[in-house]
Parts: structure tokens; sequence; C-alpha cells
């Protein structure tokens, strides 16, 4: 098990952004992926704190946790702490669009066909990326559907990581999936279908490395993905 003696922040888990009192846009994470990271974290000596959308986990003990609904909640709560922090890895699957309008009460149901108008949500990894101080290790993560590896150094670059974990929808919920760990220069791990314990202890042995000012080393380059 690495060493990392650190105060890590986590986001983890779905967000919910409403339309009215009962209804909302989301999807099927539950931050199963965040919990193994902050318990990761934890058993490797850091100081963890969670901000974690909705979920019916249970927070791993010795973490703090913050839990959040919305987007805008999620960056207001990271962005309080990220100052403060040596690590930050966003884990969470965060909306990119909500409703442009929330309505009170239950919106009754009326003509057969509406039109449902959204507005983007604000980027976490990429407005807390701009704001990193040196020394800060920055880990995002990218769910791809078609060229993962392709698209996840597209984010690493525009969101200001050092690392990028790049999974597919079926890393959602409780499943395992074929993951890259990339940086700007290449593949540093590629994890065949294994569970988010895996991961997440591959996570924070590379983060570990980096806080410690070592270079993780290249399994492959891009060229040879």
């Amino acid at each position: 098990m690495a060493e990392l003696a650190a105060n890590v922040l986590i986001t983890a888990g779905p967000t919910h952004e409403f339309l009215d009192d009962v209804r909302f846009l989301s999807n099927p994470s539950i931050g199963r992926m965040g919990m193994e990271l902050a318990k990761a974290a934890r058993a490797a000596g850091a100081a963890v704190t969670v901000v974690c959308g909705p979920t019916h986990l249970a927070p791993p003990p010795g973490v703090r946790w913050i839990p959040v609904v919305s987007a805008r909640d999620m960056l207001v709560a990271a962005k309080e702490r990220f100052e403060a922090c040596d690590v930050f890895i966003a884990s969470a699957a965060v909306s990119d669009y909500r409703p442009k309008e929330r309505f009170d009460g239950k919106l009754k149901k009326g003509a057969k066909e509406t039109t449902l108008k959204l507005v983007q949500n604000p980027d976490i990894l990429k407005t807390l990326g701009k704001k990193r101080r040196d020394g800060q290790v920055i880990v995002g993560y990218s769910l791809e559907v078609k060229d993962p590896v392709k698209h996840g150094l597209k984010k690493l670059k525009a969101k200001h990581c050092d690392l990028m974990v790049v999974n597919t929808p079926g890393h959602f919920g409780e499943g395992s999936e074929h993951v890259w760990i990339i940086n700007d220069r290449g593949i540093v791990a590629e994890l065949p279908p294994s569970g988010k314990d895996a991961v997440a202890l591959k996570v924070i042995e590379l983060a570990a490395m980096l806080h410690a000012g070592a270079s993780v080393p290249q399994l492959r380059g891009f060229d040879e993905a």
C-alpha cells in the first residue's frame, strides 16, 4: 500500500438537477467509485473529504462527508475546500445540463408533446483545475463511449489534470469495466474489467507517487495504444 500523507478531496456520486419538486435529471451513478477512493486514500494515511451527490451508500469510517444535491451545490462545496487539499480526485458523475426553469410542486401533465429547455452546468473539474496551486495533484474521470483514450486525453489537457481515469458506461453502479489511466504522455496503467476497489487502489498509488514528487512510469505511449 502506497503512503499518502496528504489532504485528499474527492467528488463522488451523481448530481440531481430538479425540474420540479419530484422529478430530476441524473444518471445511474451511486458513488461507489468515490467510496472506494476514499477508503483507499484513508488506508494510505490521508485525511479525506468526500463531496458526494445523492446516494444510498453509507460513508466510509474516518472520512469527512459533505452531502450535496446539484452540480452547483457540488461546485460550491468543492471550491470551499479545494485550496486546502493536496490531492483532488473528481470522480463524480456530474450532470452536464440542468432544466432552465425549476417549477414549484409537481408540473402537471398537459400537451402530448412539450419542450424542455436545458442550460449547461458548471464544469467543476475545469473550474477548479484553473485554480490549482503548485504541488497539487489533480485526477479526473472521463466516461466515454467511443475512442475513450483519445477523448480522455483532450479532457486531461483542457481540465488541467495530472491523470485522467478513462472508463465506459459499464462502470456505473456496481459494474466493473476496462479502465485506462493516462497522463499527457501516454497510458500509465490499464486495468482489465476490474472492481472499483482495484481501480481505486491504483489511482491512489499513482496519486501518492505524484504527491511525493516522483514520475509515474509509462506503460506505453499514445501511438502504441
